[in-house]
C-alpha cells in the first residue's frame, strides 16, 4: 500500500485492500474457477496465502521499499510465486531486487515506459522501475507492451531502453502483430516476471488509476497474452500496480484487477502441469 512514487494523482496506496475486497465477487466456494471456453477448472487444488501488507513507513521510500523486498524474499524462500498488489509502480523496484540470483525476463504491460533514470534527484519513483530493473544483473531483458502517448520518459529514455535490451510495442503495434507473433518476441528458456500496470488497459474499462491513457488494451487481449506466456514458459512473479480506487466509484477497475489476477494465477498453476 505504497504511493509515494506518484507524479500526478496519488491514491494507489488503497489499491491492495480494494482488490482484496473486489476478489470476494469470485469467492463462490466451488473449489476452483471453471472456465467453459477452455473446459478447465482453474485454481483446483491451488494453495494461496495472503501474507498481508508490507510495513510502509509513510514518507520514507527507502525503508518502505526495503520492507517490500523482505516480504517478497520470504515468499520466494517458501517456494511460492509472489503475487504483489500495488501501490504505485515503484514497488516493482524492490520486487525485482528480491529475485537477485534468479535470471528472469520482465514482461511489462503498461501505458508508460517507466524508464526514467534520474529526474530532479528522484531514482525510485513510479517513472523509474524499468530503468532500475534493467540495471540488475539477473534481469536478462524486458518486453514492454501497450506503451503509448506522451509520458514521463523522454526520447533519450526510449533510446537507452532499447540499448539496454527493452523490446517496446504499442497497443497498435501489438494488434497488427497479433498475440502469437508478440509472444514469439519474448525469449524462451528464461523465467518471466509479469508487471502489470492497470493503466495498460483502456480507461474505458479501468478508469481508477492515477495516470489514465486512452487507447489501451481490452480485457481479452491481455488474458490471451498471459495465457500464451504461461504456456511457453514459467511466470515466477507478478506485480499488479496503480489501482487507485477513489477515481472509480463504480468499482470496475478493482474488479478487473481481481479478475485478471485470478485468471493469471489459475493459468500459471494449470499450464505448469502440461
Amino acid at each position: 500500500p505504497f504511493d509515494f512514487g506518484t507524479q500526478f494523482r496519488a491514491g494507489a496506496r488503497f489499491g491492495p485492500r480494494s482488490i482484496r475486497e473486489a476478489s470476494t465477487l469470485f469467492s463462490f466456494g466451488h473449489g476452483g474457477a471453471y472456465d467453459h471456453e477452455d473446459d478447465v477448472t482453474y485454481l483446483e487444488g491451488v494453495r494461496i496465502l495472503d501474507i498481508g501488507d508490507a510495513d510502509i513507513v509513510h514518507t520514507d521510500t527507502e525503508t518502505s521499499h526495503a520492507n517490500i523486498e523482505t516480504g517478497v524474499r520470504a515468499i520466494l524462500a517458501a517456494g511460492a510465486v509472489p503475487v504483489v498488489l500495488g501501490g504505485d509502480h515503484s514497488i516493482n523496484i524492490p520486487c525485482i531486487r528480491a529475485f537477485e540470483g534468479r535470471p528472469l525476463h520482465i514482461v511489462q504491460i503498461d501505458a508508460h515506459l517507466d524508464f526514467v533514470d534520474v529526474r530532479h534527484g528522484v531514482r525510485h519513483g513510479h517513472g523509474n522501475p524499468m530503468r532500475r530493473a534493467a540495471e540488475q544483473d539477473h534481469v536478462k531483458g524486458i518486453t514492454a507492451l501497450g506503451i503509448r502517448n506522451v509520458s514521463s520518459t523522454a526520447k533519450d529514455g526510449y533510446d537507452a531502453a532499447r540499448k539496454m535490451g527493452d523490446d517496446i510495442l504499442s497497443v497498435r503495434q501489438m494488434r497488427k502483430l497479433g498475440v502469437g507473433a508478440t509472444l514469439a518476441r519474448i525469449p524462451k528458456g528464461v523465467d518471466s516476471s509479469l508487471t502489470l500496470d492497470i493503466d495498460g488497459f483502456d480507461p474505458s474499462i479501468a478508469p481508477g488509476t492515477g495516470t489514465p491513457s486512452h487507447g489501451g488494451f481490452l480485457y481479452y487481449e491481455v488474458l490471451e497474452l498471459i495465457d500464451g506466456l504461461t504456456k511457453q514458459g514459467r511466470i515466477i512473479g507478478i506485480d499488479l500496480v496503480e489501482v487507485a480506487p477513489d477515481y472509480d466509484h463504480s468499482g470496475i477497475t478493482t474488479i478487473l484487477a481481481a479478475q485478471i489476477l485470478l485468471n493469471t494465477i489459475g493459468r500459471i498453476a494449470h499450464n505448469a502441469k502440461r
